[in-house]
């Protein structure tokens, strides 16, 4: 990798960051609710609505999603059936199901990155998918984290320190690490105080409460 390359990336990735929010899919069959959220979301993300699961995943193949925002009762293809393709064939979409009853242990062990309970209001939905939204942002900064982590080792293992000091492949890859550090950090800390989500705990698939309660 060398400046020029490490320079253009940095600046694409600022300008996505200035130019581009997340991308929500609502799959809800109560159509005017469903309406309803996309005025709510539209103001800060791209948004797409399905009002049965056969569209949802139409428009999941289609276009890149970010967040799917999932009612788990619908008729034809459920909530369930639609999570269990998103997860068979997504990237690492961040989940929410909306359901009209509080998780049981059983619903609870669906893989799901969140809940809403009905009624949702406009505060609930949006702290939801602003809060899926941060957590992506860590996830993209922890795997590219780990990718230049991994050529920074490869770097040190071919090179001594004479040659390293005189790489800027080396000084870039190290300058780009100090700020995915800072952003990772950053980004944990919004989760943990401003959504009260614990990132180890949501890894580990006990989930966090949902953002409704808070």
């Amino acid at each position: 990798m060398d400046q020029q390359c490490v320079s253009s990336s940095n600046e694409t990735r600022e300008r996505e960051q200035m130019t581009n929010s997340s991308t929500v899919l609502i799959v809800e069959d109560e159509e005017n609710l469903a309406d309803l959220f996309s005025i709510w979301l539209r103001e800060q993300f791209e948004v797409h609505v399905a009002y049965n699961g056969g569209d949802a995943l139409e428009i999941f193949a289609e276009e890149p999603i970010d967040i799917v925002l999932l009612d788990r009762r619908m008729p034809g293809l459920s909530g369930t059936e639609v999570l269990q393709s998103i997860r068979e064939n997504g990237d690492g979409q961040q989940v929410i199901m909306v359901t009209a009853v509080r998780p049981t242990e059983e619903l609870a062990s669906i893989d799901v990155d969140d809940y809403l309970i009905k009624p949702i209001d406009r505060t609930k939905l949006t702290r939801a998918v602003e809060a899926a939204e941060l957590v992506l942002t860590y996830e993209d900064s922890l795997t590219e984290l780990l990718s230049l982590t991994a050529r920074k080792a490869t770097l040190e293992a071919n090179l001594d320190r004479t040659e390293l000091e005189a790489d800027d492949r080396y000084s870039d890859l190290l300058q780009r690490i100090r700020e995915l550090e800072k952003q990772a950090d950053t980004t944990l800390e919004r989760l943990e105080t401003d959504y009260q989500i614990d990132m180890l705990v949501r890894d580990q698939r006990i989930g966090p409460q949902p953002v409704e309660q808070l």
